[in-house]
């Protein structure tokens, strides 16, 4: 099992069928909530992903939704960005 560092725009395009590389982004995500991989991500993921999420779709409810099953998935570390974070998930 791979641990991978999983950007907002990963996440986004996993959802949303009509953006650029869906397709890829897709795979990666699911190999996340399939638990083949795991994943470490800030806590600004919320911020983020609940932001592109509203702004792509218009829908406050959907991008609520989208907070709640992310809160769920449990292969995902959610950290604190600070320099040391940021260092050990460059090196993974």
């Amino acid at each position: 099992m791979k641990k991978l560092t999983i950007d907002s725009s990963v996440i986004v395009a996993s959802l949303l069928d009509n953006e650029p590389r869906h397709e890829e982004a897709f795979r990666i995500w699911e190999s996340v909530l399939s638990g083949v991989n795991s994943a470490i991500m800030p806590y600004s993921i919320f911020v983020e992903v609940a932001a592109a999420v509203k702004r792509r779709t218009g829908s406050g409810q959907l991008s609520r939704e989208v907070m709640r099953e992310l809160r769920k998935i449990e292969n995902i570390a959610f950290v604190d960005l600070d320099s040391k974070a940021a260092e050990e998930a460059a090196a993974n």
